[in-house]
């Protein structure tokens, strides 16, 4: 139940929009949103992973899913999906896709920082003018985005991933306040090292300073218990306490040349790496 009696279908259903889906944290949201009961549109570019996925909750939570494959910074690809779901009343928008190069911004191609702009700044702001206006009208429905613990100082080596995070916490803390009045609940989810395929890929080097990742279950968890109460969510004891430490007790230049210090030691290579969210 929610805060105002409500279950979770009732206030945030019966559709929900999930982008990126296939794997990782957007594949836990739609696992735990299908185990509430709400039909799920997915979103993703991994099309088996996607459609085997879908196949499963339906099977499992007796619901309905609408799988789309594709880059959702494309026209072909929002225009599927809001085909798609022209009919629905969805009542939660789930945005969870997102790119990271990791590598020192001048030695980065620049059409690679304006790939990360585009996925994780225009993309979300695209969704939520597609589907908010319905939900203000309707005087209910809920917003999650993507940020992370990158976005809470600068974050060398990973520079501009981190200010589109910063951007999405700041925006989500913004459109909480906002929306709440009109029935829409916003909460960003801030995440810190997450056990997922994204991550993995990456292959980080542990260091002494660096918590191990934590599961996508128990973050997702709590990106849904915040929605409704928080403007945003650092989940996980240790990130929690991270991230007052860096964001709010050391000084900035101390901070970010901590994050610095970090991530070299990390991803000790002086080659740009692709990672998604």
């Amino acid at each position: 139940m929610t805060a105002s009696g409500e279950t979770f279908a009732e206030k945030y259903g019966p559709w929900a929009v999930v982008i990126g889906a296939g794997e990782g944290l957007g594949a836990e949201f739609s696992r735990q949103l299908a185990s509430k009961g709400l039909n799920l549109a997915m979103v993703a570019l991994e099309d088996d992973e996607l459609k085997t996925l879908a196949r499963s909750l339906e099977a499992q939570h007796s619901i309905e899913t609408r799988p789309v494959v594709g880059d959702i910074t494309t026209p072909e690809v929002v225009a599927q999906l809001a085909s798609t779901t022209e009919s629905y009343e969805v009542g939660l928008v789930v945005y969870n896709a997102g790119l990271a190069v990791r590598g020192l911004w001048l030695d980065t191609p620049f059409s690679r920082h304006l790939e990360m702009i585009d996925l994780n700044v225009r993309g979300p702001l695209t969704l939520l003018n597609n589907y908010v206006p319905a939900m203000a009208q309707r005087g209910h429905g809920g917003v999650i985005l993507l940020s992370s613990m990158s976005g809470l100082q600068g974050s060398p080596v990973f520079a501009t991933y981190a200010a589109t995070k910063a951007f999405t916490l700041n925006l989500a803390e913004s459109l909480w306040d906002e929306w709440r009045t009109l029935g829409v609940d916003v909460t960003a989810l801030v995440p810190g090292p997450t056990d997922t395929p994204g991550y993995r890929k990456s292959a980080p080097r542990p260091t002494r300073l660096t918590p191990k990742p934590m599961d996508v279950e128990p973050a997702v968890c709590e990106a849904l218990d915040a929605l409704g109460s928080r403007p945003s969510v650092v989940p996980g004891r240790t990130n929690k306490t991270t991230g007052f430490l860096l964001s709010r007790m050391l000084p900035r230049r101390v901070s970010v040349a901590f994050m610095g210090r970090t991530m070299r030691r990390m991803y000790p290579s002086d080659h740009t790496t692709l990672m998604t969210d």
